[in-house]
């Protein structure tokens, strides 16, 4: 496969810098890093005037990859940006196609949804079921039922706080900034485990 040219700037004492060369290099993405702090004079010069050119808050990590400009730790962005499919960017297109139609959104910080998304697949790996990232299932899928990711709590907190309890699922008022995100309260912690009072 042909990837695109990629650049990052980036900074040695930088952890989040340090974490896309490791993703880069675990990948086997051919590309190059510029250590802004390793350098003086007008070399450093040359390589600021370069990154301004790009980014016109000269921050770290920034990562040019072809045409496009990705600035701070965002992996799923890079990965796009470079042509990588994973099995979370499966998921992702599946669940998508499956609830948009219904009016059920992905938060539109893609990050985020990514981060949920993996802690979905961890889940199922571990527990044979995707329960939900931000609850403590009990390993037993019965009891874990209205937990199961999309959990049966989802429309009542869609339709109230225009967001789910972990902010995945999210209507489009809340991602178009028409809806103030607020925290939204764990209905199966207030009413007991496996309570079908989610439509109160």
């Amino acid at each position: 496969m042909t990837y695109p040219d990629v650049t990052l700037y980036s900074l040695t004492t930088c952890t989040y810098c340090a974490a896309i060369k490791k993703m880069l290099a675990d990948l086997e993405i051919p590309h190059q890093f510029k250590d802004a702090d390793l350098l003086q004079g007008a070399e450093r010069d040359e390589l600021m005037r370069e990154l301004r050119a790009i980014n016109s808050k000269c921050s770290f990590p920034t990562t040019r990859i072809g045409e496009k400009t990705v600035i701070g730790f965002k992996v799923q962005e890079i990965k796009a940006a470079i042509g990588i499919r994973t099995k979370v960017d499966e998921l992702h297109d599946e669940l998508k196609k499956i609830n948009e139609p219904q009016g059920y959104f992905f938060n539109q910080d893609t990050e985020r949804t990514f981060d949920l998304l993996r802690g979905l697949m961890t889940h199922e790996d571990r527990l044979g079921y995707m329960a939900c990232p931000c609850r403590v299932p009990s390993g037993d899928r019965h009891s874990d039922e209205d937990i199961i990711c999309p959990c049966i709590y989802r429309q009542s907190d869609i339709e109230e706080y225009g967001s789910c309890f972990c902010a995945l699922y999210v209507s489009e008022d809340w991602n178009s900034g028409r809806i103030e995100p607020q925290e939204v309260p764990d209905r199966r912690e207030v009413n007991g485990t496996g309570s079908s009072a989610a439509d109160n």
